[in-house]
């Protein structure tokens, strides 16, 4: 399973931002596969509600109350008609904390009112097979499930992923105050090839991330709200400490240009009005492309 640092969904890069390392580990294996940055570790047998670890979706939300009592009653009789009980349910998952068990709930609660109810049955279907082995696991006092046990897990997360790519998305843009933008403008022979809901720390809101590849080059595109900070703009990183800054259109634009041993240009700019503000790293697009497609992504 992944490891707890994997599970807080942190898309880029931990905290203690090495440059070389970001370098490596972050958009050179975006560019091999997303799959080989969600290789399935298996020091740890956390579950997976909360995370969809597929290619293209990654969130783990915040516990609130995004659906008033009618979610959180619904969540409740979901869990007690899947599990038996809520203290049943805990004691497959000893680790969890209660905000992550209640983001569990508010889940099942998303997934009821979204999936069919064929798709909705084979998803809840998958969860207890899951919680039945980590439940036995618990009761053995063992620290790990057996290899076996790993092997069906593997098989299970993967049938679940299907279900999740559809749930996730919609809780986090219910945990967002602002509204997930596309841009309207995008480079020729570019298409989308990724979306990404990124949250670094329960009191914080989803980042989304868009990437788009020609075939031969990649661009990323993360919607921030105003206040918070992705770890490429700690000064640990470094990106945009030496940003060219000016103004354009009204709006505040910071400007990184490729150098040599780092191929990436990227543009930061701050949309006030709308709550949130833009980056976009790209392999070949120049300012102008940057400029356009950052624009672009005010809210209409």
């Amino acid at each position: 399973m992944e490891e707890k640092e994997l599970r807080s969904a942190k898309m880029h890069f931990n905290h203690k931002v090495n440059m070389e390392k970001f370098k490596i580990e972050t958009f050179e294996k975006l560019d091999q596969s997303k799959q080989k940055k969600l290789e399935v570790k298996r020091k740890k047998k956390y579950p997976m509600w909360m995370m969809a670890v597929a290619a293209s979706i990654i969130i783990i939300g915040t516990a609130i109350n995004f659906g008033g009592t009618y979610i959180a009653d619904a969540a409740e009789t979901l869990i007690n008609q899947l599990f038996g009980s809520k203290e049943q349910f805990e004691e497959a998952y000893p680790n969890e904390s209660s905000e992550e068990i209640d983001i569990f709930e508010q889940t099942l609660a998303i997934a009821k009112e979204n999936l069919t109810e064929e798709e909705f049955n084979q998803y809840t279907q998958l969860l207890k097979e899951q919680t039945e082995i980590f439940t036995k696991v618990e009761k053995e006092d063992r620290e790990y499930p057996n290899e076996e046990e790993e092997k069906k897990l593997d098989k299970i997360q993967a049938s679940m992923r299907t279900y999740e790519n559809k749930i996730i998305p919609i809780q986090a843009k219910q945990l967002a105050s602002f509204d997930f933008i596309q841009p309207t403008f995008i480079p020729e022979g570019y298409k989308q090839v990724g979306e990404n809901y990124d949250l670094d720390n329960l009191k914080e809101e989803p980042v989304f991330s868009i990437e788009y590849s020609n075939g031969k080059s990649d661009f990323w595109i993360q919607q921030i709200k105003i206040g918070q900070k992705v770890d490429m703009e700690s000064k640990e990183a470094g990106f945009f400490e030496k940003s060219e800054s000016y103004s354009l259109n009204g709006y505040h634009f910071d400007y990184v240009p490729s150098k040599v041993d780092w191929p990436l240009n990227g543009m930061r700019v701050s949309f006030p009005e709308e709550g949130y503000k833009v980056i976009v790293l790209a392999h070949d697009l120049s300012k102008e492309e940057l400029e356009k497609v950052s624009l672009s992504m005010i809210e209409k």
